[in-house]
């Protein structure tokens, strides 16, 4: 038995200096360590908690995050002179998780949903990157000049599977907005380096590399509008006009855009919460649709081919309140008030999947 705890804020500091170390020291080939630092981070949210415990993650579950990552940037990018041009990610020929990916989007349409739901087409598109994942950036993220830095995880230099030290998932999810900035801006730098005659002095290229907020989300509204019946998911007044799809757990804190965290509100509401969380009597609503309507959603995102998991929505959501809580902000409670987050979110979250469990404290470990 030992107790585990979350890291020291001597310990929380030196993970985010040692992260710098690997931004700004390390020898970037391709651009597969950016996207291997921000797919840890993205599982962390999604697969682990705050205890401080160690996390468990297979090299095939970081293939896919990895496959979400570089999904769109495999488009030809509108060069400001010439023709369209895919961007370069890799010194020498084209990345080889990008051409893998970017033969799946030739064959089969450029609709990420649509391949999930291709077994076969998305097993071997997995199997590729996966292999990649292993042979390339897995065992020599940590590495910086003749160092090893090692902070992360073991380096076993063959294995399926990584086991993030003591800390490192608490790391993850405590500074998630601020590490995937870290790693978007370095990210960038490095594309617009290698890209410069493509590039030109476009503005645009972290939407380009990573969507945006406000990409149309359109494919939604039918869907959220009969199960709303027409009203405002937050202030319940008939939507006349004006109808805006809002991400429940902001964009600005978890950039991904699934089905079951969007509702629909109208114009004030959704100015009026802009980046906050919603308050408890929200999420409680929230919780209760997507449990009560759980099989119909899966069933109108798939018939409309757009992006969703329940699961992983739910899992935001709980990082994201236990995130806010931590730090002590406050929510968005109707209109323009903002109010404290009480305890009560923890026994909503229990209450809808008993599994997940947001824990803050020391916990025991056999």
């Amino acid at each position: 038995m030992k107790l585990v705890s979350p890291p020291t804020a001597e310990q929380q500091i030196h993970f985010l200096q040692q992260l710098r170390r690997i931004l700004g020291e390390g020898s970037f080939t391709a651009s597969y360590k950016f996207a291997l630092l921000h797919a840890l981070a993205d599982l962390c949210v999604l697969k682990g908690d705050d205890s401080g415990a160690e996390l468990v993650l297979s090299s095939r579950e970081i293939a896919e995050q990895m496959i979400e990552l570089y999904w769109r940037q495999t488009k030809p990018f509108p060069a400001s002179r010439g023709e369209p041009q895919v961007l370069q990610q890799n010194i020498g020929r084209k990345a080889k998780i990008l051409s893998e990916i970017e033969a799946v989007q030739q064959e089969y349409g450029p609709s990420l949903q649509w391949v999930r739901q291709q077994p076969d087409a998305w097993e071997r598109l997995v199997r590729e990157v996966d292999r990649v994942v292993r042979v390339m950036p897995l065992w020599k993220l940590q590495t910086v000049g003749q160092e090893r830095l090692d902070f992360l995880y073991e380096n076993e230099d063959a294995s399926d599977s990584v086991t993030l030290r003591l800390g490192v998932a608490y790391c993850f999810r405590a500074f998630y907005d601020l590490i995937t900035d870290l790693v978007r801006g370095s990210w960038l730098r490095y594309v617009r380096r290698y890209n410069a005659p493509v590039l030109g002095e476009t503005s645009d290229l972290s939407t380009f590399l990573f969507g945006s907020e406000r990409a149309s989300l359109a494919v939604y509204s039918p869907i959220l509008l009969e199960l709303q019946e027409g009203r405002c998911f937050y202030c319940r007044k008939n939507l006349r006009g004006g109808i805006e799809v809002d991400h429940f757990v902001p964009w600005a804190m978890y950039p991904v855009d699934l089905g079951h965290n969007f509702v629909l509100a109208d114009g004030p509401c959704n100015r009026q919460k802009s980046d906050n969380l919603a308050a408890e009597p929200f999420l409680e609503r929230w919780l209760v649709r997507n449990e009560e309507h759980r099989s119909l959603l899966i069933e109108r995102f798939e018939r409309a081919g757009a992006p969703h998991d329940a699961t992983a929505s739910l899992r935001v959501a709980e990082w994201g309140y236990a995130q806010t809580a931590r730090i002590g902000s406050q929510v968005w409670g109707g209109g323009r008030s903002l109010v404290p987050l009480s305890t009560r979110w923890e026994t909503l979250f229990r209450a809808h999947d008993p599994s997940i469990i947001a824990q803050h404290g020391a916990v025991i470990l056999s």
